[in-house]
């Protein structure tokens, strides 16, 4: 028991106490960032407020059981997805959509000369000026059943206007073609004309709408109804408007993620937990080796940060950097502590002082492991 109070051991439990005490700290820093990041458990910000109010799935049944209401079918097919861009939260799409309408809304139409191009809009549509939409005929069709039927091709440029990186490089992205209602008088208010989707048994994705990087998980057409929340200034009350969103979910490819963003990162951060084995008396090389990783890694990950837009929350791979940042400075600060202790042990002590370095590198680079793990877990489940 005499050992245990010996200066070597004391100064052991203290390296120890450091290395742990600074571990769990980043934990707890992480831990307490990842419960007050943004989620969808948690209470609604008052931007998150505003995009529930305005865009919202609906329910077609309860509008079409409304006496007045009149439906229109809308079918919708994507040819060709490109120029995703996650950083600018845009993608083109060229497809065809068709619509398919009774006579009392032809009437309408007819009597108010709005042409049936003109019922609906892209509405997550940008840059107008660099998109085409063109009609198959120049009349509607009349079909046998007594409706009008008419064909458009479109090629055009969209915005994403809800996506989640949270996972990323492992995330999932929804490219949404929403097609809605276009004239007031035809809103759910005053017209009362609903879009409802057309799927049957029609394919809804081109067998050639592949991203690279990415694979198409699922498509499905859903119904929306979206609030503005203003009556533009016309005193007429709020409008709301019926659509129909053709939504493609893609996913990424893990091996090419891992290849890309992980190994480079792997490769420096195990450089560094790898430092501590260096003889503790090597103090100038393994001060070198943490701060040399740390700049490598604020590299890193600005490169791969060009990629995405600003975020108001942390990426699973930036909490995977942040764990990196830790460990280097951790390690620089344990080089530190190290190369002082042994430069002021006596001769004598020498061995004993390398010993009690090469124990607390042992357990700071254990700790450093089993953290990463941990923050890595905390981070896929926030």
């Amino acid at each position: 028991m005499a050992f245990l109070t010996t200066p070597i051991w004391r100064r052991l439990r203290l390296a120890y106490g450091i290395a742990s005490k600074f571990l769990l700290s980043a934990l707890c820093v992480g831990l307490i960032l990842a419960l007050q990041s943004p989620s969808g458990a948690g209470p609604a910000s008052p931007r998150s407020n505003r995009d529930v109010a305005t865009f919202v799935p609906a329910n077609i049944k309860e509008l079409l059981s409304k006496p007045n209401a009149i439906e229109v079918r809308v079918g919708a097919y994507v040819d060709n997805f490109h120029d995703l861009s996650l950083q600018n939260r845009r993608f083109v799409a060229e497809g065809y959509y068709w619509l398919e309408w009774p006579q009392s809304l032809q009437n309408k139409l007819e009597s108010e000369k709005i042409e049936p191009k003109a019922i609906i809009v892209l509405a997550n549509q940008v840059d107008t000026w660099d998109s085409q939409i063109t009609s198959a005929s120049e009349e509607p069709v009349r079909l046998a059943n007594g409706n009008y039927y008419q064909q458009f091709q479109f090629s055009a440029n969209f915005y994403i206007p809800n996506i989640n990186l949270k996972r990323f490089p492992f995330e999932s992205v929804q490219l949404p073609v929403i097609f809605e209602v276009s004239d007031d008088s035809l809103a759910i208010q005053k017209g009362n004309v609903i879009l409802a989707p057309d799927t049957g048994r029609n394919a809804l994705v081109g067998s050639f709408a592949e991203i690279n990087g990415y694979r198409i998980t699922s498509s499905v057409l859903k119904p929306t109804v979206h609030f503005f929340g203003t009556n533009l200034g016309l005193n007429n009350g709020d409008l709301s408007y019926s659509g129909v969103a053709l939504q493609a979910t893609l996913k990424s490819t893990p091996l090419p993620s891992i290849l890309k963003y992980f190994l480079p990162l792997m490769i420096v951060v195990g450089i560094v937990i790898l430092a501590p084995s260096l003889e503790g008396e090597l103090g100038d090389i393994r001060l070198a080796i943490p701060s040399t990783g740390l700049l490598t890694l604020i590299f890193l990950q600005q490169a791969y940060q060009a990629e995405l837009p600003a975020l108001d929350y942390l990426t699973f791979l930036d909490w995977i950097y942040a764990c990196g940042y830790v460990i280097s400075i951790g390690t620089f600060l344990l080089f530190v502590w190290g190369t002082n202790f042994y430069q002021r042990t006596p001769k004598k002590g020498k061995e004993q002082a390398l010993a009690t370095i090469n124990r607390a590198d042992t357990i700071f680079q254990v700790s450093a492991v089993v953290g990463t793990l941990v923050a890595a877990l905390l981070a896929w489940m926030a």
